[in-house]
């Protein structure tokens, strides 16, 4: 199901209750760089070795996962792009598919505006175990599991993680949440290929963040 994949569960945080972004500015590069990483994971794609890091499909057999298909299916036109053109990319908009999810299962609502589509809470039941997991993870490391970690690394490099679960997580400052985080070690097969994949994408996003916020 879209709910349980990594840019589902990233949407989840990312939108307040009334259902429109919450805390950043850039969901859709957030959103579309969690479909990377979970892509990767799956071995569906890789990241060049380059400084400036390159797409390159591996695999475009679908998931049966609706967002990653979407994913998918875009990257496939974009195989050989820089991670950072790849992300920004319109066809990397997967915010109407997981908003869609969510509203098949009766999370949000979906509600169309003049200019804008929000998708505000309905049943908060999937985000408040979400939330609660993953101050479980960051708490207690050794139940983390990848997905777990590689949220929390992408709250991270958004420079949000304090932010986002602060209540969750009220006796750690914004700096000792940070570093929590960059010391989980995930037990995981594929932890080491993906923890590289991660501090690319986190060095994509702290650039595409710094970039939008310049202009």
């Amino acid at each position: 199901m879209t709910t349980h994949t990594i840019p589902g569960e990233l949407f989840l945080l990312l939108t307040n209750d009334a259902g429109r972004q919450d805390s950043t500015a850039y969901r859709k590069q957030a959103l579309a760089a969690a479909a990377v990483a979970e892509l990767a994971l799956r071995e569906k794609l890789a990241l060049s070795e380059e400084r400036a890091p390159k797409i390159q499909v591996r695999d475009t057999a679908p998931t049966g996962l609706p967002v990653l298909d979407q994913a998918l299916g875009a990257l496939a036109e974009l195989d050989g792009k820089k991670v950072t053109h790849v992300i920004s990319h319109r066809t990397m908009d997967l915010t109407e598919v997981i908003g869609e999810g969510f509203t098949a299962v009766g999370a949000v609502q979906r509600k169309d505006g003049w200019f804008t589509t929000s998708w505000p809470t309905h049943d908060d039941t999937l985000e408040t175990a979400l939330r609660a997991r993953l101050a479980a993870a960051v708490a207690d490391p050794g139940t983390a599991s990848l997905q777990d970690g590689i949220l929390l690394e992408l709250l991270r490099a958004l420079g949000i993680a304090h932010r986002i679960l602060k209540t969750d997580l009220p006796d750690l400052s914004r700096r000792e949440l940070d570093q929590r985080i960059k010391a989980l070690d995930i037990n995981h097969p594929a932890a080491k290929a993906v923890k590289k994949i991660m501090e690319d994408m986190t060095a994509v996003l702290m650039v595409t963040t710094t970039a939008s916020i310049a202009t």
